[in-house]
């Protein structure tokens, strides 16, 4: 499927992406539920379900999500918030521990006893016999002459004890420092589809199935959507491709869909097929073509490797395909 560029309605312009399409069926059949972000090595966040179902990059994936969100048809919820730089949004860092009174990085970790009596704080391991080191008295009852206070950092530049040390991140990509205090926070989201928005995206929804099967009993591999690289060096997105083993039989299917007749601005559809090399292509359009459009449109009808269809019922479109192709496929038992 493929975009107007004029087209007013932002939800009908990303229902009519064929790798949009891809990724609501999944959520309509089930096949996901809910799509959650995971951080890679590089540190960046994807959705590596939804890419390999549209084939798209990371980024694109994600303005995709975002867009769909924007328009209600997928709602998002705060997955993870995840602290990033905050002078060039990284989030891998190298995390030191660093003493709040001095600034210093070399600190140790330990147990530690507190001498109510004295103050004293140390770490467990150097009290002997649970005598105070500071004040050399027995510390016989816990919780009336000592406490433990639990897991602490001692400086060993400044000697001071404490149970919360700063923490110094340095980046990965830039080096740049910065103590948590001045961190910034990235929320990533997970996705769900809004159960109320089935019925419109339903009326986008055009089940190809019968199609690809019909391709492939003729020995056809067959994908849906495909990106092909055309003539020109640009690389195109189509409802459907399909080809021979050996290269011939090439089919390209493309479809439209709009909320009334669809104009001349179609014909960037058109361009775009012409710039692939196949045997047989089949623009479809939903519900139709206005007059201008039609009469513009009947000087491609008559190349020999170009049908338009219009087709007004979005049911009917996997069957006229069939009809169409069925004429130039030549039945033939399936490859292995």
């Amino acid at each position: 499927m493929e975009v107007l560029e004029n087209e007013k309605i932002p939800s009908i312009r990303l229902l009519n992406r064929s790798d949009v399409q891809a990724l609501l069926k999944a959520f309509m059949n089930g096949s996901i539920s809910v799509l959650k972000p995971v951080i890679g090595q590089n540190g960046d966040f994807t959705y590596p379900e939804a890419e390999k179902i549209m084939g798209t990059s990371t980024r694109v994936t994600r303005e995709i999500l975002e867009a769909l969100a924007g328009e209600e048809i997928l709602f998002y919820h705060v997955s993870v918030v995840s602290i990033v730089c905050p002078y060039c949004g990284d989030n891998r860092f190298v995390i030191q521990l660093v003493c709040p009174h001095c600034g210093s990085t070399k600190l140790k970790i330990g147990t530690t006893i507190e001498h109510l009596e004295c103050g004293h704080v140390d770490f467990e391991e150097n009290i002997r016999n649970m005598i105070c080191p500071k004040c050399r008295k027995r510390m016989r009852a816990l919780g009336i002459d000592y406490r433990k206070p639990g897991v602490m950092y001692k400086c060993v530049s400044c000697k001071e004890f404490t149970g919360e040390p700063r923490k110094k991140y340095a980046c990965l990509r830039e080096k740049h420092v910065f103590y948590e205090d001045e961190s910034i926070s990235r929320e990533l989201y997970s996705y769900t589809l809004n159960p109320k928005k089935k019925d419109f995206i339903g009326k986008f929804i055009i089940d190809l199935n019968p199609v690809v099967e019909a391709l492939k009993s003729r020995g056809l591999m067959v994908r849906t959507p495909a990106k092909i690289r055309g003539k020109s060096g640009v690389e195109h997105t189509f409802t459907l491709f399909a080809s021979g083993g050996n290269g011939g039989d090439v089919i390209i299917v493309d479809v439209l869909v709009n909320d009334k007749p669809i104009d001349d601005s179609a014909l960037s559809l058109i361009f775009k097929a012409l710039d692939v090399n196949a045997s047989r292509r089949v623009m479809v359009f939903i519900p139709g073509l206005t007059d201008k459009a039609r009469t513009l449109f009947d000087y491609y009808r008559v190349l020999p490797n170009m049908s338009i269809v219009e087709c007004k019922n979005i049911n009917d479109v996997g069957s006229m395909v069939l009809n169409v192709l069925n004429n130039f496929v030549e039945v033939r038992p399936r490859t292995i």
